[in-house]
């Protein structure tokens, strides 16, 4: 669970030998978002950067899952043995599970300013729906009044 508003920069899986694909989802609230799938080739792994208007922008406590395909069969030439079980354990091939991805945390202040680019670069609507930004077309809240108390009640 994010412990702050958190923009996503990139995603890297890594999953080790048995390992053919890697999902990212966000969880808030009651929406469910798939932010990113790729292939995974333990030969070559890759981190990919997610562009300034498709970084995910999300809020402090949502919940990031991640979702793991694995192929142990005689045609992935990564596994030693396809004959041995893949699954959580404590042998080496099962041990990895992890996007190694990069994310920065944002005060409210600039979450609200990231969201607000976003909003005016993309000319998003009411009607539009983000992928990866679930409050980007909610109405930032208004701005706190202050009173000015000097004493002349």
């Amino acid at each position: 669970m994010l412990q702050e508003h958190t923009k996503i920069t990139s995603f890297e899986p890594h999953l080790q030998a048995p390992g053919a694909r890697m999902c990212l989802e966000a969880i808030w609230g009651y929406n469910i978002q798939t932010l990113t799938c790729s292939g995974y080739d333990h030969n070559w792994v890759r981190a990919y950067e997610y562009t300034d208007d498709s970084a995910p922008l999300l809020p402090k406590e949502t919940i990031l899952h991640v979702i793991g395909f694995m192929d142990n069969s005689p045609a992935n030439k990564n596994v030693p043995d396809p004959r041995n079980w893949q699954g959580s354990g404590n042998r080496s091939v099962a041990a990895m599970f992890i996007d190694l991805g990069q994310g920065v945390a944002l005060s409210d202040a600039e979450f609200q300013a990231e969201m607000a680019k976003r909003r005016e670069r993309l000319k998003l609507t009411k009607n539009d729906h983000v992928i990866g930004c679930p409050l980007c077309l909610v109405d930032p809240p208004p701005p706190v009044a202050t009173t000015n108390h000097q004493g002349n009640d």
